[in-house]
This record gives C-alpha cells, sequence and structure tokens, in this order.
C-alpha cells in the first residue's frame, strides 16, 4: 500500500532557475571563471552544485569549494528567494496530503530547503524535509533517499513514490526501489528522463494526485 511520497524541490516544486543561475553567474564572475552558456547554466538545477562546478568548469575538488562558497555569498543574500512556486502545486499537495504522507528530498541543503518552504507556505503539506548538508558530503539523490528512509522508518520502497524532474531523482529511485514520477514542466529534457525509465510521466502538478492513484499498487 503506497504510503508516502518523496519530492525533489528545485524544478518540482519551485521554479528557483534566476536564483540559481544568478549565484553561479556571481561565482564564476567573482573567481574570474569564463562563462557559461544558458543551457549550460540550467544543467546545474538539480543535481550537487559541487559536482556541477567540476563538470561545467573543469574545477578541481578545491576549487569547486571556492566556487560554492562565492555562489553561497549571492544565493543566500538574495538567490534564494528569487523563486516562485509552480501554479497548481499547491491544491495537488493539499489533495495528495489527504491519503499520504509527503516529504521534501533535495539535494539543496536542508537548511535552505526549510526557508523556502517556510517563506513560500509549502512547509504545511510536509511532514518533514530531507537535504543535503552543507558540506554536500550527502548530496547526491540516491543518498538523500537513504537518509530520508532511514530517519522516517519508510524502509519498504514499494509504499514510496518519487517525484522529481531530473535524471538523478529517478535513478535514486531505482536504487532504493521507489516508484517514480518525472515531471516534465522542470528543468530535465524529455530525452534525460525517459533514458532514466520513471514509473510515469506528469506533464503538469495538477496531474500529479490522479497519477499517484494510479501507481498504488499492494505489497
Amino acid at each position: 500500500m503506497l504510503q508516502a511520497l518523496f519530492f525533489d524541490l528545485d524544478g518540482t516544486l519551485t521554479d528557483s532557475q534566476l536564483g540559481i543561475v544568478n549565484s553561479i553567474k556571481y561565482s564564476l564572475n567573482k573567481l574570474q571563471l569564463p562563462e557559461l552558456d544558458d543551457a549550460t547554466l540550467k544543467l546545474f538545477i538539480g543535481p550537487p552544485l559541487l559536482a556541477s562546478y567540476q563538470k561545467y568548469c573543469g574545477l578541481s575538488a578545491v576549487d569547486a569549494q571556492q566556487a560554492l562558497l562565492a555562489y553561497r555569498e549571492y544565493y543566500t543574500d538574495k538567490g534564494i528567494l528569487e523563486n516562485k512556486v509552480y501554479a497548481g502545486i499547491p491544491s495537488a499537495l493539499a489533495q495528495l496530503q489527504q491519503n499520504y504522507q509527503l516529504y521534501i528530498t533535495t539535494s539543496k541543503p536542508e537548511l535552505y530547503a526549510q526557508q523556502i518552504s517556510d517563506h513560500f507556505a509549502l512547509s504545511q503539506y510536509f511532514t518533514a524535509i530531507y537535504g543535503a548538508s552543507m558540506d554536500e558530503t550527502r548530496a547526491g539523490k540516491s543518498e538523500i533517499i537513504a537518509y530520508a528512509q532511514t530517519e522516517t522508518g519508510l524502509v519498504h520502497g514499494q509504499n514510496l513514490v518519487m517525484v522529481g524532474d531530473r535524471e538523478n531523482d529517478i535513478n535514486g529511485a531505482h536504487d532504493h526501489g521507489l516508484q517514480s514520477i518525472a515531471v516534465t514542466y522542470g528543468f530535465g529534457s524529455q530525452d534525460e528522463l525517459s533514458a532514466a525509465v520513471p514509473s510515469a510521466f506528469a506533464t503538469a502538478p495538477t496531474e500529479l494526485p490522479s497519477i499517484v492513484k494510479q501507481l498504488e499498487r499492494p505489497l
């Protein structure tokens, strides 16, 4: 029996592109690094930032840490609230909350995820929020899901559904035997999400309650 839903944050609950992109641009400028095109900047949204700085900027682990510190200078001051809730998310969460436990599981630092959820009145829908550690030693989606399962005691993957917009969300669900819903209104491309083979797709937040209902199955 389906018990709970794990929700990604960026690209699933909120459109955080402006704040994240501005924070990355600030960090690149401060460290005098080459500018990145818009398509590459968008790829930063979702996965752990340290890994993205190394992958897309060619930085060493040490330099990526410096870039992350610069990123957070802007993000904590302005970027965190350069953000908006997707239309239809509050009503979808309100419907789902009637039948399931809802949790946020994000690669964003847990502190920031809590601040965003509080500011945008999303916290009322979630039993708890699980995110990355500030040093990103816990940051990958598979790690976050494992952390959330341990903290909640929801250890049976078949009782859970992961909802997210990037391949790391879907692959993390596969790692732990969870069903998954790939939302196509976020930041992941259709090709990326299809290749990850989710249990279902949602093209809009309003579709989520009915799709979750379709995924219900006995143990």
